[in-house]
């Protein structure tokens, strides 16, 4: 019995070793990801980010327009300038466009995994999470829900203390 129990603490120590360990930078990273998701779960049920980049590597949208970066993760908010006809020509997304303290954007959301803004028109103020991407009119903001495949940053919209994702 002795020898039995001798081999599974070998077999699970080899096991640990090969699989098991993992390094500094590694578990860093996990702990990390740990934190932003209870963050995420939190700040689903409250309704508004808790720290200053709601998005684990997302940056300031003014950094992405004062930068021309394109296809980055972004945060901000605006207000309401124009409510576009929602595109729905395939997925389907509601559109409209934001004036913030850098210039406009256009944000595309996905209607189709996520719930649409109701009642959402001219003044009023929306926070957003999600991909940018540059143009000449001041950029587009798109991948503003859950992603269901988890292959790209989670995105969300914040509108009258609800967070639509």
């Amino acid at each position: 019995m002795k020898n039995i129990i001798l081999l599974v603490i070998v077999a699970l120590g080899l096991w640990w070793w090969q699989y098991g360990a993992v390094d500094e930078q590694q578990k860093s990273h996990a702990q990390e990801q740990i934190v932003e998701s209870f963050k995420s779960i939190r700040n689903n049920l409250t309704g508004a980010p808790s720290t200053s980049s709601p998005v684990l590597g997302a940056i300031p949208v003014q950094q992405a327009q004062n930068e021309n970066l394109d296809k980055v993760q972004v945060y901000g908010e605006g207000k309401v300038i124009k409510t576009l006809p929602d595109d729905n020509k395939g997925i389907r997304h509601q559109r409209f466009i934001l004036k913030t303290d850098n210039g406009t954007l256009l944000v595309v959301h996905n209607i189709d995994l996520a719930p649409r803004l109701d009642g959402l028109q001219r003044g009023d103020k929306v926070g957003f999470t999600g991909e940018y991407i540059s143009n000449e009119r001041g950029g587009l903001i798109h991948w503003t829900h859950h992603d269901p495949a988890h292959r790209h940053a989670d995105g969300w919209l914040l509108y009258q203390g609800r967070r639509y994702q």
